[in-house]
């Protein structure tokens, strides 16, 4: 009589399936976040931020790790093309204003967000989405590698 197979165990593949989709979720989401960054500042109706408050920011989870100020108040373009009664700067301000204003720019008369003119702020988020990008490309290599090897394995008959 023969004896059946020796059980081969299954590559993890859920879980190397599971890091491809947060890697590609988190690259795309740093990639685009950063693109509209980029795009903003290029774009963007020049003009100042009239600050109305200024609130703390000290570093806590909402702040990204930089202490300075997060600041909101009414937008005036430069050429006098649009204006919004409110909105917030975008990313933390490392001093409060003294004379309460700030460069930035808009999209448009409907933007509630003004990107800091000159900034770059879309440097990092862009970059490090196109790095996580990257190793995700790889892992999705490696599930491909074994989901090829999943189907070949039932084919492979062990040698007697």
């Amino acid at each position: 009589m023969k004896d059946p197979p020796a059980h081969v165990p299954a590559p993890p593949l859920p879980r190397e399936i599971s890091l491809a989709l947060v890697g590609l979720v988190f690259g795309l989401f740093l990639t685009v976040h950063g693109a509209r960054q980029a795009y903003a500042e290029a774009t963007g109706v020049p003009g100042m931020v009239t600050v109305t408050d200024c609130a703390p920011a000290t570093g806590g989870p909402g702040d990204l790790w930089q202490d300075g100020w997060a600041c909101e108040g009414s937008f005036a373009a430069t050429d006098r093309t649009v204006d919004v009664s409110d909105v917030t700067v975008d990313g933390i301000v490392d001093t409060r204003p003294a004379d309460r204003t700030l460069p930035a720019l808009v999209d448009g008369p409907g933007d509630h967000t003004a990107t800091r003119d000159g900034s770059g702020s879309w440097k990092v988020p862009t970059l490090t989405g196109v790095v996580v990008l990257g190793f995700t490309a790889w892992r999705i290599r490696t599930v491909r590698d074994l989901l090829r090897g999943r189907r070949a394995a039932p084919a492979a008959e062990p040698a007697l």
